[in-house]
């Protein structure tokens, strides 16, 4: 395993940038583009220090179960770290990502953060004289984690990883209080908050169909692959008593 500098995790996400058809400015539409590549992901609860899972089969389907006690901005950046894994991990294997990052975490986490936060972006929405001084303010700061939809600290770490911000000036932005100051500037709160519990993305429940009008699969083996979306959503599936499915 070779562990990528971050030009190499840089080089690795701007081609992966164009090859899922965005340039090196714009945000990375997590939802969508998991849609695109025909990846099942699910969220789901699960404990507080770990983030997310991901696996894919000999046949290569491709699955991500996300965290959804974590804030949407976590979510946002654990789908960038397993998208390397199943795509990039020369050895991939099901693992649940955790807070500690070693080996190819590390690969998957420097790569995350260069695919959702690209340098030519960042530059972009810096003002010349705050890059001269070497000072971003905090509306600068807010602006651009709203814009990539990350949160907070995996953007100050960035800042600091593209030399954009000293290591006394993140722990003076860690000491802020970030909901608190995207209210004061205006700024919705869901993208610091929990959410997506039992939200599916893919086309699992249309295959589970499938199997079940071709009869491979029972009905009561259909209601119970269709409870695995619906009961995250409170809306859970039951047969009725003439034998058929509501």
């Amino acid at each position: 395993m070779k562990r990528l500098t971050i030009l190499e995790a840089e080089t690795l996400a701007g081609k992966f940038r164009s090859e899922i058809g965005l340039s090196q400015y714009e945000p990375v539409n997590a939802k969508t583009q998991l849609r695109k590549l025909n990846i099942t992901t699910m969220y789901r609860p699960l404990s507080d220090n770990s983030y997310g899972i991901s696996c894919r089969s000999k046949s290569g389907k491709k699955f991500i179960l996300v965290n959804s006690n974590s804030t949407r901005g976590r979510q946002h950046f654990t789908i960038a770290h397993e998208l390397y894994h199943l795509f990039y991990d020369e050895n991939p294997s099901p693992h649940i990502c955790q807070g500690v990052a070693t080996g190819e975490e590390k690969n998957a986490n420097m790569f995350a953060s260069a695919l959702l936060l690209p340098r030519e972006g960042i530059l972009s929405m810096i003002d010349k004289d705050e890059i001269i001084h070497s000072k971003i303010k905090l509306a600068t700061v807010l602006r651009m984690e709203q814009m990539y939809q990350v949160s907070r600290s995996n953007l100050l770490l960035r800042l600091k990883e593209l030399g954009l911000m000293t290591e006394s000036q993140v722990k003076s932005f860690q000491a802020i209080q970030v909901k608190e100051s995207a209210r004061e500037y205006g700024y919705e709160l869901s993208l610091y908050e929990a959410g997506n519990e039992g939200l599916v993305i893919g086309d699992f429940g249309e295959k589970a169909r499938l199997l079940y009008e071709s009869g491979k699969i029972s009905e009561g083996h259909y209601i119970e692959l269709l409870n695995m979306i619906t009961d995250g959503q409170g809306r859970g599936v039951r047969a009725s008593r003439s034998g058929g499915h509501t």
